[in-house]
């Protein structure tokens, strides 16, 4: 009895330690790579992790291990390729399922193999040189197979993730979940409808003409002022034709390129290299030093931290959002505003006697020291697009170039794209604010606005 007892305890235990072990299986699907696992003597739970923002997890079954699907790797060249042939959402979510069931089942198949060398191995370690022995080692490894594994698989319910358990940084963000399958499917009609605008813009374009003329002497001189891109790449191709459409001669950006400054989102930055212009970036909170980094790679984009640049005759006064320096994206609290705005008023101060034409600021509380001084301010920020006097002072608040990213997806409102073309006439050699032309495309709902506030 105790022989017996020993090779059905070292067969349990080789076959619970071979699943253990050896157990895990890579998969890829397009752009991504995932890992699935199973750990014994769990609680029943199936468990989604999402490195490094947390993991998702519900209790699907009853048996006693836990199955975990975990994302490895991203193919960044391939994701890119797949977000540019707008995939149809209902052909790539069967096809997903048709891998996981494929994946599923190779699973199950290597999981069963596992089992039985594991029970042999621990048969072998009791008595090699019988058979019985042998064939209890397979009937162990087979039996735990059926309990645990096609126990688990019997009462899996994968309705347990309608109410799964968050942790990590998605535990203070559940709603993601929610906003992710809402952004899916606007982005349907979100890609159809800019996609029919790219080949209509023309009428975009001649429709400016029916503003009110400015003069065109010889000397003027275009601004394309642009802001808060979060990461919408059709935004920066939509910017990239209005640059070539109004002859803009170069571009102000005044901050949050991207969101979390990811990897992944620096992948939009190459985007920059069909910029046919300059293009000065002032760092907003969105952004951090490896986006600022990247952006410094590209020969026509001119980065300011702090200080004066001259580009077409046009000095530009600009300061970064202190949260530029981390990778926080928290905006400022009052002692560091007032702390950045003594920095602007000593740059101000050190150019004094040629003052900057136009200064340039991603959180407006931050610039508003120089009111009364400086003769033009841009910032962003808000993502609202707005143009007013504040005392000697003009402001210009560009809105949000990428209507504000997928928060603009998930908003009841419908945020728009806004850009706001500045024209600078010459005047005795030095340029003159004259007019300035607010462009908001309304995607979902086919429409734009063009409008145009002359400067007295």
């Amino acid at each position: 009895m105790r022989y017996w007892f020993g090779i059905i305890l070292l067969s349990t235990i080789g076959t619970l330690l071979f699943i253990s072990l050896f157990g895990n299986m890579n998969f890829n699907f397009e752009a991504l790579e995932f890992q699935i696992g199973i750990q014994i003597f769990d609680h029943g739970f199936t468990d989604i992790k999402i490195p490094p923002i947390g993991s998702i997890r519900a209790k699907t079954h009853i048996a006693p291990l836990k199955f975990t699907v975990s994302l490895q790797n991203i193919d960044l060249k391939l994701l890119q390729g797949l977000l540019e042939t707008t995939p149809d959402k209902q052909k790539l979510l069967k096809d997903f399922e048709n891998k996981i069931f494929k994946v599923g089942k190779i699973f199950l198949i290597r999981l069963f193999f596992l089992a039985i060398t594991g029970g042999i191995a621990g048969s072998l370690l009791y008595e090699r040189k019988k058979i019985k022995p042998l064939l209890c080692g397979i009937l162990v490894g087979v039996f735990i197979y059926t309990v645990l594994i096609l126990g688990s698989i019997a009462t899996f319910d994968v309705n347990a993730f309608k109410n799964p358990e968050y942790q990590g940084a998605l535990e203070a963000a559940p709603w993601m979940i929610g906003m992710a399958e809402q952004a899916f499917v606007k982005l349907d009609t979100l890609s159809q409808q800019l996609e029919l605008m790219a080949k209509n813009f023309y009428v975009l374009f001649e429709k400016i003409n029916s503003l009110q003329t400015l003069s065109s002497s010889e000397g003027t001189l275009k601004v394309l002022h642009v802001s808060d891109f979060h990461n919408n790449r059709a935004a920066l191709k939509f910017v990239t034709q209005v640059v070539k459409s109004f002859n803009v001669d170069f571009v102000i950006d005044s901050g949050d390129f991207t969101d979390y400054a990811t990897p992944i989102e620096a992948q939009l930055l190459e985007y920059l290299k069909e910029m046919p212009v300059p293009y000065v970036f002032i760092a907003g909170n969105h952004d951090a030093p490896s986006i600022i980094k990247k952006l410094q790679q590209f020969p026509q984009v001119k980065v300011i931290n702090e200080g004066v640049v001259n580009i077409k005759n046009l000095r530009i006064l600009g300061l970064h959002d202190p949260a530029s320096l981390t990778n926080e994206v928290i905006p400022p609290d009052p002692e560091l505003v007032s702390i950045y705005q003594n920095k602007l008023l000593d740059l101000w101060a050190k150019n004094k006697e040629n003052p900057p034409d136009i200064v340039a600021i991603h959180n407006y509380r931050i610039g508003k020291i120089l009111v009364n001084k400086a003769s033009l301010i841009l910032h962003g920020h808000d993502h609202e697009f707005k143009i007013y006097q504040d005392g000697e002072t003009l402001i210009v608040d560009a809105g949000t170039a990428g209507a504000a990213g997928i928060r603009g997806l998930q908003a009841t409102k419908e945020i728009p794209y806004t850009v706001a073309l500045l024209h600078f006439q010459k005047n005795d050699n030095k340029y003159k604010l004259s007019a300035i032309d607010s462009i908001k495309v309304f995607n979902l709902q086919s429409g734009f606005i063009l409008e145009r506030k002359v400067i007295p």
